[in-house]
């Protein structure tokens, strides 16, 4: 056969969804004692919150007669309780009670997912082999713990469902500069200062100018400022991006597979508190200023992935190639299937 590289309908050279951490909801999306059904990965689930605030997902289908327990289902302590028959769940996938037994059964038992908290973010971790994690999940940022930063979900958060896309493309454009001038409408010298592959992360640093050419701006009522602008890529579900100037805020990107052809996208803005503001409270003045900024960004981005078509091989020029081969070299290795060439 020829030298072809494989590729899905729509050009993308992997197979299967990459392992990794990824974003499922925010954690104040319910409160305790709720439910909230999900799909992702091509595979239905239930988030609920027990009635002490802890997070569980689960495989959504009950093992007794296949109701959904996302639909209908209650919360009883850290359980959940299949509205079809009673039957309850443990937030380890045992049953608890068989109601018309009076007792629990061990016939069955009920998929459960790893689930971590941080950020104010639910994040479950995924391999296709079912394996543990391979890295911790999110760390708490600075700040967040002390209640010095606002509350994210809803005032500084957003999401776009349903997208076509791929959860590769975003990290691709972290390396990707001279899109930042056609997409994100960014005026001046951009320049990738560094990138390097750290293990299961790839980290980025882009030297650009805040306000080039305004005498001021929301962001930089002082006049233009140079700012390296540091990204934290996590496997192929979430990045961090720091924004050291003029407020330390941080972008939370996160993309999760829904099926093989479409993802779920959350931005995240985590913004420091204004003097007298609280977490709770909606952001005001610059704060406010920059949660916009970040999460009108992403939509400039979504009309290109959702239209595109892959290319494996690229015509990059010579100032692209570099930082895209390892970028994309990096990301195979999440992918249950290696990238393959016949012979």
């Amino acid at each position: 056969m020829t030298n072809e590289v494989r590729v899905n309908r729509d050009g993308f050279p992997h197979s299967g969804h990459p392992s990794g951490w990824y974003q499922v909801a925010w954690a104040n999306e319910i409160g305790p004692g709720e439910v909230k059904a999900l799909r992702y990965f091509g595979r239905d689930l239930v988030l609920y919150r027990g009635e002490e605030g802890q997070h569980h997902v689960l495989d959504a289908f009950c093992p007794h007669m296949g109701a959904h327990l996302g639909f209908g289902g209650c919360v009883a302590g850290d359980d959940i309780v299949c509205p079809y028959h009673g039957w309850t769940w443990a937030p380890d996938g045992r049953n608890v009670l068989v109601p018309s037994e009076g007792r629990s059964t061990d016939r069955r038992r009920i998929g459960t997912w790893r689930v971590e908290v941080s950020n104010q973010i639910v994040w479950v971790w995924f391999d296709e082999t079912g394996s543990e994690p391979w890295w911790p999940a999110p760390a708490e940022l600075p700040g967040v713990a002390e209640g010095r930063r606002h509350d994210v979900y809803p005032n500084c958060a957003k999401s776009w469902r349903g997208v076509r896309m791929h959860p590769q493309y975003v990290p691709e454009n972290n390396v990707d500069v001279d899109h930042l001038r056609w997409i994100h409408r960014a005026e001046g010298p951009i320049e990738l200062s560094s990138y390097a592959a750290d293990g299961y992360t790839f980290r980025t640093v882009s030297r650009i100018i805040y306000g080039y050419g305004k005498a001021s701006t929301r962001l930089t009522p002082h006049g233009p400022v140079p700012v390296d602008v540091a990204a934290e890529i996590w496997g192929l579900g979430l990045q961090f991006t720091f924004f050291p100037e003029p407020d330390q805020s941080v972008s939370i990107q996160a993309q999760t597979p829904v099926d093989d052809d479409h993802c779920d996208m959350f931005q995240t803005v985590v913004v420091y508190t204004e003097p007298g503001v609280k977490p709770a409270d909606e952001p005001t003045g610059r704060t406010a200023a920059r949660v916009r900024e970040q999460l009108v960004q992403i939509e400039r981005d979504l009309p290109i992935w959702e239209h595109m078509r892959y290319l494996p091989n690229a015509a990059l020029t010579r100032h692209e190639a570099k930082p895209m081969v390892a970028l994309r070299k990096w990301a195979a290795q999440f992918y249950p299937q290696p990238n393959h060439n016949d012979s």
